[in-house]
């Protein structure tokens, strides 16, 4: 039995460059031209600035060409932001503003300068991330699983059951309900996992494989929402973006990361997911919230290797006894979703590999949780 590589998946690429907002003469900022980043057919632009100085009075503003998403920074106040450590970023004068959605962001200055224009202030754009199509992160996706010379291991196996979480409002609530607190990462503009919101503070969990480190938290972006507005339209709903926080705890064997998110209380609302840190046991009924292939979030319930009936635990004796396993659908993007179980509502397992004989499986939640438990004031959450 083969185990597909645990990894991110890459979702997007990174482009050198060198643009310059900065107004003449004029302390109307308004007079600055704007900046156009685009690039054909990408799903989202994240601008990195290698300059940002700006005087009192201006503010840069990052929105998508019909204005419907908006980042705002200025000397005195700024919205969510990432730190990218391998561009060289310090948090200061150089970071990375959040991501706009679809293949273009305009960046203008408004506002009246309250100090002169003098030489070293303005704004540089020195890269910007790009992200490909989702049908090219699916082919990147399926020929590093098929890398395997032995066997090629299946996330999926059967036909596709997984489902658009919209589609199940009104027909499996406890699944529709147990998926808000899941969200999207985009991990230093460049790849994706899955992490959820667990307990009723700052906590989030997802795997050790799609970050590690600090100067990896602090790359992220965490989307939340990012889901269909309704059944069957491909429209996402109004998305809500944080930035990484703290890394509070890692772990490669049990390949998990506990870590924290910056600007929290917009993301409070989403609500959060118990654990459920009993032995996990075969025939135990559950559902999988997750990203597959970055796409809008989507809902494992059923499972066409288990007769079309819900998806349940076949065993908890995976990897040495580290792994619960089921044969629920994910793919590649899925890593760091939450294996919640029916009975309890709560998680029993963290998603994180696909196996080659048609099932996949996540580290044991009663397993991470004595590692853990200080986090949580050594209450379960």
């Amino acid at each position: 039995m083969i185990a597909s590589a645990a990894e991110p998946v890459l979702a997007g690429i990174t482009r050198a460059t060198d643009l310059r907002l900065v107004p003449h003469a004029s302390r109307d900022a308004g007079e600055a031209k704007p900046i156009v980043v685009s690039a054909r057919d990408a799903t989202y632009i994240k601008v990195h600035l290698g300059q940002f100085d700006l005087p009192q009075g201006v503010t840069l503003e990052i929105s998508s060409p019909d204005g419907t998403e908006v980042h705002r920074y200025s000397s005195q106040a700024r919205d969510a932001y990432t730190v990218d450590a391998a561009l060289d970023e310090d948090g200061r004068s150089r970071f990375g503003v959040m991501s706009i959605h679809g293949d273009t962001a305009i960046l203008r200055l408004t506002g009246t300068a309250e100090a002169p224009w003098i030489g070293h202030r303005g704004v540089q754009v020195a890269h910007y991330d790009e992200g490909l199509p989702l049908e090219q992160v699916a082919r990147t996706a399926g020929a590093r699983l098929s890398d395997d010379a032995i066997g090629q291991p299946r996330a999926i196996c059967g036909a596709k059951d997984l489902q658009p979480v919209a589609c199940l409002a009104g027909v499996d609530d406890q699944a529709y309900n147990g998926a808000r607190p899941v969200a999207r990462l985009l991990i230093g503009g460049r790849s994706l996992c899955t992490a959820w919101r667990v307990g009723s503070d700052n906590r989030l969990f997802t795997n050790n494989h799609c970050f590690n480190s600090a100067a990896g938290v602090a790359s992220t972006e965490v989307w939340f929402n990012h889901q269909a507005e309704r059944c069957g339209s491909a429209a996402a709903a109004v998305v809500t973006k944080v930035s990484g926080g703290s890394l509070l705890q890692t772990d490669g064997p049990l390949d998990y990361s506990l870590f924290t998110v910056n600007q929290f209380a917009t993301i409070a609302g989403f609500g959060y997911l118990g654990l459920d840190v009993g032995t996990p046991l075969p025939g135990q009924e559950i559902y999988i919230p997750q990203h597959p292939g970055g796409r809008l979030k989507e809902l494992a319930v059923r499972s066409d290797a288990q007769g079309g009936g819900r998806c349940t635990i076949i065993s908890n004796s995976v990897r040495g006894g580290r792994d619960a396993s089921y044969s629920c659908d994910t793919q590649s993007g899925s890593s760091g979703s939450p294996v919640v179980g029916r009975a309890t509502n709560r998680v029993v397992a963290l998603h994180h590999l696909g196996w080659s004989n048609c099932t996949n499986s996540g580290s044991r939640m009663d397993l991470i949780w004595p590692q853990v438990k200080q986090h949580f004031n050594n209450v379960v959450p």
